[in-house]
């Protein structure tokens, strides 16, 4: 089956394509000469992420401090 490539290098892929597949919003590209291989890249959730980083040790006094750090005024 046949995919569109734009003038601006975009890839329209037919619904028949995209129906039998699970679509991710970003996929991960890679290139196999001559193919390119897009593969989905799952997701997650806030509520993961504030999972993992509890599970990391992570405090929100943690990300606070970092975010202040982060946004002092540079030198």
């Amino acid at each position: 089956m046949l995919v569109k490539i734009t003038p601006i290098n975009q890839v329209t892929s037919p619904d028949e394509i995209v129906s039998q597949v699970e679509v991710a919003k970003y996929p991960d590209v890679e290139v196999d000469n001559p193919a390119i291989v897009l593969s989905p890249v799952l997701t997650q959730s806030v509520e993961d992420v504030r999972e993992k980083l509890i599970a990391s040790g992570i405090s929100e006094k943690d990300v606070a401090d970092a975010s202040a750090w982060a946004r002092r005024p540079k030198e």
